[in-house]
Parts: C-alpha cells; sequence; structure tokens
C-alpha cells in the first residue's frame, strides 16, 4: 500500500480525498468530531484497502464511551490459512467471531456494520454483501452517547491510549442513526443517491482532527466507464 490517490468503482458521485495510515506511524488516527447521542441503532460504512502484508490485528475504527470504553468497534486482520482478511465486531464489549471475509487483494472494499438494541440483530457487509450477522440473546441497551470515534485505531482507554492500528487506506466515512438493511447497504456500495435517509455524519463535510496520517486525493470513477 503506497501514498497515491485513492481510485474507486462507483455507480455514481464523488469523494473528495483519503486518508493513509503509514505502516510506519503507529499511533496515526483521525478522530470524528461528531456529537453522538445515545443509539438506540446504528449504522457505520466505509472503503478500506487493507495493507497485504500487514499480518497484525487492525483497527478499522473504534467507538468509546465515558463510561465504557469497549462500546463498539471494527476490527480485522490477514488469515493465516487462506488469503483473506476476516472482520469482526465488538458491541458493548462483546467480541464476535471473525467470520466476515474478503479477499487480501490490496483492493478497495465496501464494508459496512449495522446494529440494533431492539433484537440485538447486528450485521457485516463486505461489498455490498453480508457476510455475518447474529441476534442477540440477551436484554440490550442502548449504546452509550458522548463518546469518542477514531478511525485507524483501538482505544484503550477513552480517546487515548492507542493499541492495533490500522495500515493502508481509508475514505467515504459515514455514519446513521439507524440499523440500514441490506437493500439500502446495497445503495450505498453502488454510490447511488437512491438513499434519502442521511448520515448524521458525513465524509464529505470533512469533519476531522488528523494526527500522523496524511490526506490523499480520493475520487470515485463511474463503474460503467471501466467495461
Amino acid at each position: 500500500i503506497m501514498q497515491c490517490p485513492i481510485d474507486l468503482f462507483c455507480l455514481h458521485s464523488v469523494v473528495s480525498s483519503g486518508l493513509y495510515f503509514p505502516v510506519e506511524s503507529q499511533d496515526g488516527y483521525a478522530r470524528v468530531e461528531a456529537s453522538f447521542p445515545s443509539l438506540p441503532s446504528v449504522s457505520v460504512c466505509v472503503r478500506a484497502q487493507f495493507d497485504p502484508q500487514h499480518k497484525k490485528v487492525s483497527t478499522l475504527f473504534s467507538y468509546a464511551a465515558p463510561v465504557f470504553t469497549n462500546e463498539f468497534q471494527l476490527r480485522g486482520y490477514v488469515d493465516k490459512v487462506k488469503p483473506q482478511v476476516l472482520l469482526a465486531l465488538i458491541v458493548h464489549g462483546k467480541h464476535h467471531s471473525y467470520k466476515a471475509w474478503f479477499t487480501n487483494d490490496a483492493n478497495w472494499h465496501h464494508i459496512c456494520v449495522t446494529w440494533q438494541k431492539s433484537d440485538g440483530f447486528w450485521a457485516i457487509y463486505v461489498d455490498g454483501v453480508r457476510r455475518d450477522s447474529a441476534a442477540g440473546k440477551e436484554v440490550s441497551r442502548n449504546i452509550y452517547g458522548n463518546g469518542i470515534l477514531i478511525l485507524g485505531q483501538d482505544q484503550d482507554s477513552f480517546g487515548g491510549n492507542f493499541t492495533e492500528p490500522f495500515v493502508g487506506n481509508i475514505t467515504d466515512l459515514n455514519i446513521w442513526d439507524i440499523s440500514l438493511d441490506e437493500t439500502q447497504i446495497r445503495t450505498i456500495h453502488d454510490c447511488s443517491p437512491a438513499l434519502k435517509r442521511k448520515p448524521f455524519f458525513n465524509w464529505l463535510d470533512r469533519n476531522l482532527t488528523i494526527h500522523a496520517v496524511k490526506e490523499v486525493p480520493a475520487k470515485i470513477t463511474p463503474m460503467l466507464s471501466n467495461l
């Protein structure tokens, strides 16, 4: 993975820029500058390009609340047996299994996670396809509000003590206060303007504080032009 212009393939739209998390920077991160309410449901989507040579656990994002640090988190690592990247979701401190996957090909992949309190249902989608999901069996609660969402690092304390950094490129992070369904996820994957529900954090607003990562040009090229 190199610091280079980001070229994505969608049906529509343009993303202005992305972030490059270099392997030599163990403390690089981007902080989302948004006010998080208490959430009975949530969806987070991001486009990521994993460094295929980075064999350690990588944190795509971690959301920590003042009263609980491992509140909501997505992490991945390169499978040691098969040529694939495995993903796992953490909700309320419960670390689910590494089951969702995509080919470890150094290409861009669209990753979405959803969760809802009503039945504890959560899901991980990769490139518009649901790769893992389950419903909770225990009584759930809202995701705590007033938290901090960090791209590229696990928070071992609220807003700090970073571990398990991500290595690669990230762009197009968007956050909704609802649990999107598979049709809506596919719409986002295709960059279609058909999804009417606006995210409460929109990547295009670029409301981020970054440290030890580099901004790189990013564009989404219409898919049909590449056929």
